[in-house]
């Protein structure tokens, strides 16, 4: 044993805040309880609060820089410096629409990158497109839209190394049954950018989709008499993406989501762009044009183009908005680290996982910020 945290209230691997010491070897937590002095170093947290470090699976980038067209790996170091230093350890690296040979660019050089010990940890690729319908693309580039093409993806996950954890996909689509049947068997599929009514989303389910991407967002409304996949989602009770930034979601819905999904099912992301930690102005997305007024993110045309928003700040909304804290905390953290299959390795406080922790204050302002058992700068 390396180190050992103490005096600290935790959120212990049930989700509940317990007093307890955390023990940490190299980069893994090795004990949580009550320990004794140990010859070690002992870290002496005051009474501070500690928490797993959040794990973020739909962001594509920030400080100007788009983990979709990163030219080297010292932009890509910038992007995990600028999650590990808001609170997020670890992400999947969000891959929009594009042309293929700028996709497999992108991840050839996320996978490279994803050994490297810098910053928040890669935990994988989460590639949202092509496969998406033109009636709802959102801020996906429709020059570049495609129909489901397992022979494609297959090649795209072979360049990952196996590194592609989450693909979202409109199910309506030609050949998508199939695509998510066989797909699922090699990483976890969500259902995004569609247009399917209630039956189509309930057949994709059968067929092994297992997450919603950005409930609400860039599909059919839920309506009492069309559900739509919505309804289908909520239903059968799979994962569900939500972008809790006050903006996408009314805070009503996300409490009502609460209710409905609870903190085993409800995930929390930020979707955030490059525009995030930027100012007001003009950037783009895939080759298109969008604009960032006082924070909220436009195409020309009005539709609404990601977040500006980190995923601690979803969380913090998410408390302001009436979640118990820590619910807010897990549906950030564990349950999306589920969701994409990660969760073996990061997502909650428990032994043999990566130490990756946050310390709080009692108001839940980050003090300090402990990445594969180091503190964080």
């Amino acid at each position: 044993m390396d180190k050992v945290l103490k005096n600290a209230t935790i959120l212990d691997d049930s989700f509940s805040f317990v007093i307890a010491d955390i023990g940490v070897s190299a980069d893994k937590i090795c004990y949580v309880g009550d320990l004794p002095n140990e010859d070690c170093e002992i870290i002496d947290l005051g009474g501070k609060i500690i928490v797993p470090g959040l794990v973020d699976i739909h962001t594509h980038g920030c400080l100007g820089l788009d983990s979709a067209d990163c030219q080297n790996s010292d932009e890509i170091s910038i992007m995990r410096d600028f999650y590990a230093s808001h609170g997020v350890t670890t992400y999947l690296a969000t891959v929009t629409t594009s042309a293929k040979i700028d996709t497999e660019t992108a991840i050839e050089l996320l996978s490279k990158a994803k050994s490297e010990n810098k910053g928040a940890n890669i935990g994988g690729i989460h590639m949202e497109g092509p496969y998406f319908s033109k009636e709802r693309k959102g801020a996906q580039n429709p020059d570049y839209l495609r129909l489901p093409d397992v022979c494609e993806f297959d090649e795209l996950f072979d360049l990952s190394d196996g590194g592609i954890k989450l693909i979202s996909v409109a199910p309506e689509l030609d050949g998508a049954y199939d695509f998510i049947s066989k797909i699922s068997q090699k990483c976890a599929v969500s259902i995004g950018h569609t247009d399917a009514d209630y039956d189509t989303g309930c057949r994709a389910i059968e067929c092994g989709a297992s997450v919603m991407t950005h409930t609400f967002n860039a599909m059919r409304p839920l309506l009492h008499r069309a559900p739509g996949a919505v309804g289908a989602a909520l239903e059968h009770g799979i994962f569900c993406e939500f972008i809790c930034d006050g903006f996408h979601i009314d805070k009503a819905v996300i409490r009502i989501m609460y209710k409905l999904l609870g903190d085993e099912k409800m995930c929390l992301i930020s979707d955030s762009i490059r525009a995030a930690g930027m100012a007001d102005g003009e950037y783009s997305l895939a080759g298109l044009p969008f604009f960032v007024k006082n924070g909220k993110a436009h195409l020309s045309d009005g539709t609404i183009a990601g977040s500006t928003v980190t995923l601690y700040d979803c969380v913090k909304n998410a408390i302001d908005f009436g979640i118990p804290a820590n619910s807010a905390f897990k549906m950030a953290s564990l349950t999306p680290a589920t969701a994409c299959g990660i969760s073996e390795e990061c997502g909650s406080i428990s032994v043999g996982k990566r130490a990756d922790l946050l310390v709080l204050d009692e108001e839940y302002n980050i003090e300090k910020i402990m990445i594969r058992g180091s503190f964080y700068k």
